[in-house]
């Protein structure tokens, strides 16, 4: 009787652990090598046969091919200067997108992504179409666009890239509630940093610079905070226009500017009540010695003005 017990017990206690099971699958860590010795040899094939919440991790190598990140994973390589997706020699020559994704709930880390140039090339770097994802420390290089968050992608955080020889850096497009952080934007032909039509975002303590038309762009946005950046031999500063209301620029450093520091063709606040920005220009004094100049810095192409520019540039 007892070993009839027993048994039952068991029984119905394998059918409680295959049952959860079935409801609950744990993440797997799936490994990619080009050399092979791994799981896959292809980034895309390791993705497809992947589920939400597991983590891909890639091997140094050279990686020709294009991503289409549809599953919630984590694509992290093993050196964001030795794991290396190229598109040059992908032959996917109707793919402009080098990473797209379009799940929430992505990271994306220590990958180099290399496009075909900016001349004659609409790549994108990597194109996030969905909200919620993490993009850091990774190097961005010769695309279109590096980063592009698409419309209503919202709450993406992209982080402590280096992001160059670019048209445009960073690009927003209809997406809101977006962390563009901890990056060096340089060498952008047109824009390091582009927000259109773009609300509620926030872009603090990024490095922009040798940019060709401006380090940062805000277009017809509104509600958005630009704070702690260093902006820095472009032709133009930080850009305002068509519409964008209700910005705020404070704490930023903007020198060597070849043109201007900044232009604001609406209405803007360019400091937040307290503190503005270090202005390589500015030609105003400082009697009281509190680190604020006593005359307002004025931002040309309206009436904006910087009403307690900072005396001293300071570190980011």
């Amino acid at each position: 009787m007892k070993e009839r017990i027993l048994t039952v017990g068991i029984t119905v206690l394998l059918l409680i652990v295959m049952f959860s099971g079935c409801i609950e699958e744990k993440s797997k860590l799936i490994y990619v090598n080009d050399d092979g010795g791994a799981d896959y040899t292809q980034i895309q094939k390791a993705i497809d046969d992947a589920s939400d919440g597991d983590t891909i991790f890639v091997h140094n190598g050279t990686y020709y091919e294009t991503l289409i990140i549809n599953k919630s994973i984590n694509l992290i390589g093993a050196s964001k200067d030795k794991t290396i997706i190229d598109f040059q020699n992908t032959n996917e020559i109707n793919q402009n997108n080098i990473v797209f994704i379009e799940a929430d709930n992505c990271t994306i880390k220590e990958l180099k992504i290399i496009g075909t140039g900016t001349t004659n090339s609409d790549t994108v770097g990597i194109n996030i179409n969905a909200s919620y994802n993490t993009i850091s420390n990774n190097i961005i290089l010769n695309n279109y666009k590096g980063v592009y968050i698409g419309e209503d992608s919202k709450n993406n955080n992209v982080s402590l890239n280096t992001v160059s020889n670019n048209l445009y850096g960073v690009a927003t497009s209809h997406s809101d509630n977006n962390y563009i952080s901890k990056n060096n934007i340089s060498l952008s032909s047109f824009y390091g940093i582009y927000l259109s039509v773009s609300d509620t975002n926030i872009i603090f303590d990024n490095t922009v610079s040798y940019s060709d038309f401006y380090g940062i762009r805000i277009k017809s946005s509104d509600n958005n905070k630009v704070f702690d950046n260093l902006v820095v031999m472009n032709k133009g500063g930080i850009y305002l226009c068509c519409g964008s209301g209700n910005n705020m620029i404070y704490y930023n450093t903007l020198k060597q500017n070849s043109e201007w520091n900044a232009r604001d063709d609406v209405i803007n606040q360019w400091d937040n009540g307290s503190f503005g920005n270090y202005w390589d220009d500015y030609t105003g004094v400082d009697n009281d010695s509190d680190g604020i100049g006593d005359n307002p810095y004025n931002i040309s192409g309206g009436n904006n003005q910087d009403r307690y520019p900072l005396m001293n540039q300071f570190n980011i």
